[in-house]
């Protein structure tokens, strides 16, 4: 895209912010958001196939995107257009990049947003748990939590970005807690409590433990996937108490 274009685009989001002017804004949101999607499918070509956000279901959200927040969003998407080549990124940049765009898509009032990459771009889980140091159980409860697969042909394939994206301590959080509140926006309480139930057996069966304290307690040397699971276990743990309130009310409490 040539400098001159994002120039304009850069002139008009500020124009329609100034002018506090709603539907300039939605539509300077939108023509941002069409654009970086159609960036990414083509600057990312070795890895995706496409990029499809749902616009017949985006409903923006229009405290956020009147807010200096998404004025700083756009003016973001616009730099990253301008400065990011073909040639430099490191599958890490493109997921974080791709993390991102999801996030703010999402916080515009997007409900559903799909990434489809190459074959070549996917990795087993045999292999995703090699590189992490882990085992094959582990990446499946990290599926639980927001680490991205595909349904390939019947079978779970990883795209490679996530491998370093999980090593990384924000982006990692960053993606459970986006997964988390997507899962949210679509599950009654009722429904998330069953699962937060089944994940705190799971650990409690793996450790031989009623309670994440006495799993840290007890448990010996042997298990080097502990300090993960004690965070993700504490936070089910946190989680399980708030979700019996709304669905049994303060008689759980205790």
């Amino acid at each position: 895209m040539s400098v001159a274009i994002l120039e304009e685009f850069d002139k008009d989001i500020d124009a329609a912010y100034k002018e506090n002017n709603q539907s300039k804004i939605e539509k300077e949101t939108f023509t941002i958001l069409s654009t970086v999607a159609m960036f990414m499918m083509e600057l990312f070509k070795d890895r995706l196939k496409r990029v499809v956000p749902d616009i017949n279901h985006l409903d923006f959200n229009k405290s956020f995107i009147t807010s200096e927040k998404n004025h700083e969003a756009l003016l973001h998407w616009l730099k990253q257009i301008d400065t990011i080549t073909n040639g430099s990124v490191e599958d890490i940049e493109f997921g974080k990049f791709k993390v991102d765009f999801e996030k703010w898509f999402y916080e515009i009032g997007g409900t559903n947003i799909q990434f489809e990459y190459h074959d070549s771009y996917l990795i087993t889980p045999g292999e995703a748990a090699e590189q992490l140091g882990v085992s094959t159980v582990t990446i499946n409860n990290y599926v639980k939590r927001g680490f991205e697969y595909m349904n390939h042909r019947s079978h779970r394939r990883i795209p490679k970005h996530m491998i370093p994206l999980w090593k990384d301590p924000v982006y990692s959080i960053k993606i459970q807690m986006m997964y988390q509140q997507q899962k949210l926006l679509h599950q009654k309480p009722e429904e998330r409590l069953k699962e937060v139930m089944e994940e705190i057996l799971s650990f409690q069966i793996k450790y031989q433990a009623g309670t994440v304290k006495k799993a840290i307690k007890e448990v010996d040397g042997d298990k080097p996937d502990l300090l993960t699971d004690y965070y993700e276990w504490e936070s089910l743990e946190e989680e399980r108490q708030e979700l019996e309130e709304q669905v049994f009310g303060e008689q759980t409490g205790g």
